[in-house]
């Protein structure tokens, strides 16, 4: 058994309306173990459906001290912002009813991912981009569908698979496919504006591949490197769609400035 003296448990600190509003911003709004959201508009007010949950408990019984023996535990103390997670109450019920050493695994994982995305999140967030990638996204947004399929690249031109490994299927399948319908598209719209000094390819470029290289330092999955790059280019271009900034991005991908070549 534990120490009794266990320097990581302190007394419960209340928790800021601040800090609240972090946990909330880490998981985007959604319980990370149900998908519910957590703020339910109400008339003219937001319904709070959340509360901040313990992952290794404050005053564990003697069951959850025998149950979490050994295991890894976020923070120094159980009362730091990475022992602590947003859930909606329902969540939170269970888990402090059912706290098992599956549950509880399952929860570090979770927070774990979350802090590594918000990491990212914050690297990036100081990574700037020409302003003129607007033009490019807007370029997607109004290209009329005739003058896309004559532009489309063949299949067989496509680097995706000796990048993205088949365990992200769906990733991979999502990049092909922008690729093969906008990247002939985004690649003469880059040069056109280039030609124009409208817009610094390689700087452009550069900036991409930076923001990738800060994501790739803190995020393992590629699926969420490519997510956290996508809400980072749509963070710098107010007013563009998601889909058109996935379609940059894979762009970015095929042209070698996102993710490294897969080793053999």
């Amino acid at each position: 058994m534990p120490e009794l003296n266990d320097p990581y448990l302190i007394a419960r600190v209340s928790i800021t309306e601040n800090t609240d509003n972090a946990h909330l911003l880490e998981v985007d709004g959604v319980c990370p173990l149900c998908g519910n959201y957590l703020l339910i508009p109400k008339g003219k007010r937001m319904n709070k459906k959340y509360q901040i949950a313990h992952i290794y408990p404050n005053s564990p019984i003697p069951n959850e001290l025998k149950e979490l023996q050994g295991l890894e535990r976020l923070g120094t103390n159980c009362e730091e912002f990475e022992n602590k997670i947003a859930l909606c109450k329902d969540c939170h019920g269970y888990y402090d009813d059912h706290k098992t050493k599956e549950e509880y695994l399952k929860l570090i994982k979770i927070k774990k991912r979350l802090m590594a995305a918000s990491k990212a999140k914050i690297s990036t967030s100081h990574q700037d981009i020409e302003d003129e990638i607007v033009l490019v996204i807007n370029s997607l947004m109004s290209i009329d569908p005739v003058s896309l399929q004559k532009m489309e690249l063949e299949y067989k031109a496509l680097k995706i698979s000796s990048k993205i490994e088949m365990t992200y299927s769906i990733l991979k399948a999502k990049i092909e496919t922008y690729v093969c319908i906008y990247f002939n598209l985004i690649k003469e719209t880059f040069q056109s504006l280039d030609q124009e000094n409208k817009i610094n390819f390689d700087l452009v470029a550069s900036e991409v591949r930076a923001s990738f290289l800060k994501c790739d330092e803190e995020i393992i999955s590629k699926s969420e490197i490519f997510e956290a790059l996508v809400k980072w280019l749509k963070s710098k271009s107010n007013g563009s769609s998601s889909e058109a900034c996935e379609a940059v991005i894979s762009y970015f991908v095929q042209s070698c400035e996102v993710f490294r070549e897969i080793s053999q």
